[in-house]
């Protein structure tokens, strides 16, 4: 089911419509200019958004690479010179599983429960 929209939303797309017919009848120099302008300020704003994030990316990026590089050196580090013994592979028993003979053959008397 498909809801009306709420009645000053359409009043204002009727008004902005209209608005925008009128200005483009009588004056579209002026009109051309404002758009030029507002796609100019979104354009403005869309750019420092985008480096603002980039900052940020970067800023993360190189604390993720010092952390990667502080755990990657630790792990080379030799801790000892000896050469642990390898140790006998132990070998595993297997268990002893038995079968139990169910009564599969046998159908239940369902009018004993």
């Amino acid at each position: 089911m498909r809801r009306r929209p709420f009645p000053l939303i359409t009043l204002l797309i009727v008004l902005a419509i209209f608005g925008l017919t009128y200005r483009l009848w009588n004056d579209p120099i002026r009109l051309l200019k404002q758009a030029m302008i507002i796609v100019l300020i979104v354009a403005v704003f869309y750019a420092i958004y985008k480096w603002i994030q980039r900052q940020r990316f970067d800023h993360s990026y190189q604390k993720a690479v010092k952390q990667s590089k502080k755990l990657h050196h630790q792990k080379t580090k030799p801790t000892s010179k000896k050469q642990p013994r390898p140790t006998a592979l132990k070998k595993k028993h297997a268990t002893h599983l038995t079968v139990i003979e169910g009564k599969k053959g046998k159908k239940k008397n369902r009018a004993s429960f």
